[in-house]
């Protein structure tokens, strides 16, 4: 028996070292880390900030973050990650509170840490409000909840609570404290005939009504408060009150605007007014107004006013004048900052005394194209002063007198869409001046002779960098890290620097070239904010050009022209926009190097291909072609419009019309209605030219059926092999269909989720499967798609097998080994469903995304990459989620094609990409493959950002990192050596022997 265990345990022993050897392990040494990937961690546009002591700043963003902003280089000092929006913070000596946007959650958090101290949830609490809860100096805070008002203390205890009447359904506008008493101002009923603000003064300590009030009013707008007036605009007056009383006092705006000599001929429609935090004594408002400069030509005018004492009314602070637009406005230790666009390259920021005597005019130079108006301000320091700016593109500024000192780019925190750029070979020299750069008529007319000599200098030019180039490649030999021409990073380059604002400060632009093994690319990416941002692969993330659109919000963006010998890469970066209840499709055509408008070279088609299109058809769906236009070289785009089925193509020229004319009868598509439903198209000609897609066939769901998530095959896709080869030397062949996508739909009240893979040319049901007892509503499904399998991602409540699954079907020709589909080329037209095999594994982890490493030609296996709830990233080899893997022993067949046995997905610490760092809020994860056929290059982005390589079957084709180059050199010098000193001895004696 004893010798049947040791038997047994070094049978168990070999199989672990045979998996070991079989699966490779995606794990670096610590002294790798940061040296080829990059993280950068963003916070988001900043929706609320205010000061903390002297070095912290506190913000909240519209990505759910809270986070502490060291004051003197921005660096992040702590930050949380909410799954809620927070609507209202309010700083105290104790430590930051915070309320979200649906007013349900009050945190409490350590200033210092970030921590959460306290957290309550408030049931039946007011679902809109556009005012801050109350906080007391010593730390207790009064919030609208339980269908009313509660009071919390400092450690989130409750100290009272006050129930509005049942009869009261009205919202609460408003909660501000008076000296010792607490008033709650319901909105007016706008039913009733006269409508008037219900007020209910509390007492602070107990929460017993002291008063009630009604104060009149006529569909009042704009309600706002400060210290204890209440105002409001109705009509075309405005509106104000002393809380406490019911008397109200009015003026009307043409009146209040004509007080003030630079509103003269402002436009009454446009005037606001703002109110700030500041000191109780004090009642200091903003009021803006648009004035026309010239014809359709509009600028900004600003004033500060002031309510007298008696509360009867208004007078002139400051006149700020005329500025191109107004900013921001804050207070801090009795100084008032007015922040504004003076010029489309400047600044300006007035700091002035809170009884309006201006201390300093500052102007700061800034190129507001770039980032947009301003939305934020905050006053740091006013001597040296400081000021914090945040743009709507979400660009967030720490500015002093004359420059920036430090700046955030967290517009890369919204990015809704990546796309890859290769970039060229240094040795294109015909990018600079030699014969080739030369227009058609130089061609003709240069003598042969001088286009010799053009040509020989460049070579003499390319000769200047020869010296370098050995030192290089010498260094490189000598050198043990295997990182030396993989796109080795520069180690100089600090985080802080590489996350900076983009300013175009430099006289000339980098020319940036690609390294030996294709490592070194560009991202470019697009934002919901309105920002095209393009960065540098090889030099952790840094910005090399952004752009910015107002008012719109990017969903596409696509790589139409790589990078040529003459013609610069063009992308082409798609928006909409929302105005006046119309939406507006936009279409910005830009060079990829340097993000300007990219103009055609074709004077005739020039005016069919504009760098900057804005159109009012409903564009339902945009869609690569694999064609190009003749004469620009770039990929054609189709323009589907659902609602009068029109379809459309940018570039619309003559030769993009002839190749699209050749491609057309193959040209099939799929788009889901706004009904859920999916209907396959075939593009058709109609009268003089019009394209129109005609309905080929239409897929609908039962009504309690609600699809969860969809895969498709990546656009241009690389297989390697056509089958799949066992270990008898027989052949299973793969189901390759370019046109097959899949989809997920649950049944919520059943349990149930359904799998179907269809064939989006003629909507065929390929495949169809059924799980029960699923939760997809609070667990959500994610699903991958490629060559020939499906991998997809679940919550199972199955009492067997109750936790995370991933299943993975895979899809062959025929049931059988050997058997083909005898045709040359694959139509989905051709009567044929595939053979699907499948299996279930435990997944140890919670996924929020998943994407699937991507190589030059295929050969290499692939690795699925799942981002983890736990701001991870894990690469699983696909070779474990192999639905072939055996039960039992493996066989002989099975060793030999290298079959793990069945297990569950192992919890592999040395799996994850981002080792031990945390990559927050990942959405989506882009990958693209290296010139290396190893490498696979992975940009995983969310609210941070994170890039790295994989190499799932390890680095085969270049050297490993312990190989001693230095080594190999010697023994090459001492070859050559050996072959110097022994060749003539050599022949020498060869000559001696033929003399004897």
């Amino acid at each position: 028996m004893g010798k049947f265990f040791r038997c047994t345990h070094l049978m168990i022993l070999g199989l672990l070292c045979f998996l070991q050897y079989l699966i490779p392990v995606q794990a670096i040494y610590e002294s790798q880390a940061g040296t080829f990937d990059w993280h950068q961690s963003w916070l988001g546009k900043t929706r609320l900030s205010a000061l903390q002591g002297v070095s912290q700043l506190i913000v909240a963003t519209e990505r759910n973050v809270l986070a502490s902003l060291d004051v003197a280089s921005g660096a992040i000092t702590w930050r949380q990650v909410l799954s809620d929006s927070i609507d209202k913070m309010k700083i105290t000596d104790q430590g930051i509170l915070t309320v979200c946007d649906d007013t349900t959650t009050v945190r409490f958090w350590d200033s210092h840490t970030g921590y959460l101290v306290w957290e309550r949830d408030l049931e039946e609490s007011q679902m809109f409000t556009e005012f801050s809860p109350v906080v007391w100096e010593n730390g207790d805070v009064a919030v609208v909840g339980h269908g009313g008002v509660i009071k919390l203390s400092a450690a989130g205890d409750e100290i009272w609570s006050w129930k509005r009447p049942d009869v009261s359904s009205l919202d609460i506008v408003g909660l501000q404290r008076v000296d010792n008493q607490l008033y709650v101002i319901d909105e007016p009923d706008q039913e009733a005939t006269k409508q008037v603000f219900h007020v209910t003064v509390l007492d602070n300590a107990t929460g017993d009504i002291v008063k009630t009030l009604k104060v009149s009013c006529h569909k009042p707008s704009d309600v706002s408060f400060v210290n204890n007036y209440m105002l409001w605009k109705q009509n075309e007056s405005l509106h104000w009150n002393i809380l406490g009383t019911n008397k109200v006092h009015t003026i009307a705006v043409k009146k209040l605007v004509d007080s003030i000599p630079s509103f003269k001929g402002a436009l009454l429609d446009t005037f606001e007014l703002t109110t700030l935090d500041q000191d109780p004594h004090l009642n200091l408002f903003i009021v803006t107004a648009d004035v026309e400069v010239a014809e359709d030509t509009f600028a900004t005018v600003t004033a500060v006013l002031k309510l007298s004492t008696d509360a009867k009314s208004f007078s002139l602070v400051h006149d700020q004048g005329v500025q191109e637009a107004f900013g921001a406005a804050a207070v801090s230790d009795a100084t008032l900052v007015l922040v504004g666009k003076s010029s489309s390259t400047e600044l300006s920021a007035t700091v002035m005394s809170l009884g309006g005597q201006v201390r300093r005019q500052v102007t700061i130079p800034h190129d507001v194209s770039l980032t947009g108006d301003i939305v934020i301000t905050n006053l740091i320091n006013t001597s040296p002063i400081h000021l914090y700016v945040v743009t709507a593109s979400g660009s967030a500024f720490m500015f002093n007198d004359t420059a920036v000192m430090w700046s955030r780019e967290e517009a890369l925190g919204h990015i809704t869409a990546t796309e890859f750029l290769d970039l060229p070979e240094k040795q294109l020299w015909t990018q600079m001046s030699d014969e080739l750069d030369e227009s058609k008529e130089e061609q003709a007319n240069v003598h042969p002779l001088t286009r010799y000599i053009r040509r020989l200098s460049t070579h003499v030019m390319e000769l200047q960098q020869l010296p370098k180039w050995v030192i290089h490649h010498f260094t490189d030999m000598v050198a043990s890290n295997t990182l030396t021409g993989l796109g080795r990073l520069d180690s100089t380059q600090s985080m802080l620097r590489t996350q900076a604002c983009w300013m175009n400060t430099s006289a000339t632009s980098e020319v940036l070239y690609r390294d030996n093994f294709g490592m070194r690319k560009l991202l470019i990416s697009v934002t919901d904010t309105g920002k095209i941002i393009a960065q540098d692969s090889a030099r952790k993330g840094a910005i090399v050009w952004t752009r910015y659109f107002a008012d719109v919000e990017f969903e596409e963006i696509h790589v139409v022209r790589s990078t040529t010998v003459k013609l610069p890469p063009v992308v082409v970066a798609i928006g909409r926009s929302v105005d006046g209840g119309y939406q507006t499709t936009h279409f910005y055509r830009m060079n990829g190097f340097t993000g300007q408008d990219y103009y055609s070279q074709i004077p005739e088609a020039e005016m069919f291909f504009e760098p900057q299109i804005s159109t009012e058809i409903s564009v339902s769906k945009v869609m690569p072609l694999p064609i190009e236009d003749p004469e620009e070289r770039t990929h054609l785009l189709a323009i589907f419009e659902a609602g009068t089925s029109r379809v459309y193509i940018y570039p619309d020229t003559a030769g993009a019309r002839e190749a699209f004319s050749r491609f057309r009868p193959n040209f099939y598509f799929m788009h889901q209605a706004h009904d859920g439903s999916f209907r396959g198209y075939q593009v058709n000609e109609g009268y003089r030219g019009s394209l129109t897609a005609s309905p080929m066939w239409t897929l609908t769901l039962p009504q309690n059926e609600a699809i969860v998530a969809s895969g498709k095959q990546p656009s241009n896709e690389k297989v390697a092999s056509l089958g799949r080869v066992l270990g008898n030397r027989n052949v299973l062949y793969k189901y390759l269909n370019p046109n097959m996508f899949t989809l997920v739909s649950t049944i919520e009240e059943e349990e149930k989720m359904l799998i179907r893979i269809i064939d989006s040319v003629k909507g065929t049901i390929l495949y169809e499967t059924v799980h029960d007892k699923v939760d997809a509503s609070t667990n959500p499904v994610h699903i991958v798609q490629a060559e020939n399998w499906v991998i997809y991602h679940f919550w199972s409540n199955d009492n067997r097998f109750k936790g995370y699954q991933a299943v993975v079907l895979e899809l062959f020709e025929g049931e059988h080994e050997n058997e083909r589909v005898a045709t040359v080329n694959f139509s989905s037209f051709d009567n044929m469903k595939p053979s699907v095999r499948s299996a279930a594994f435990a997944f140890p982890y919670a996924v929020q995304s998943v994407g699937v490493t991507t190589t030059r030609n295929g050969v290499s296996t692939r690795e699925i990459l799942f981002a983890l709830t736990s701001n991870q990233i894990m690469g699983v080899n696909k070779r474990l989620l192999d639905p072939r893997r055996p039960l039992d022993k493996p066989s002989k067949d099975d060793q030999e094609e290298a079959l793990i046995p069945y297990a569950p997905i192992p919890d592999e610490r040395r799996a994850f990409l981002s080792y031990n760092l945390e990559v927050a809020g990942i959405r989506h994860i882009s990958t693209t493959p290296a010139m290396l056929e190893s490498t696979s290059l992975v940009f995983a982005y969310g609210l941070d950002t994170f890039f790295t390589r994989s190499s799932p079957s390890r680095q085969f084709d270049v050297l490993s990192e312990d190989f001693s180059k230095s080594q190999l050199l010697l023994t090459m010098v001492g070859l050559v050596a050996g072959i110097v000193i022994v060749g003539p001895i050599v022949r020498r004696k060869n000559v001696n022997q033929l003399w004897k």
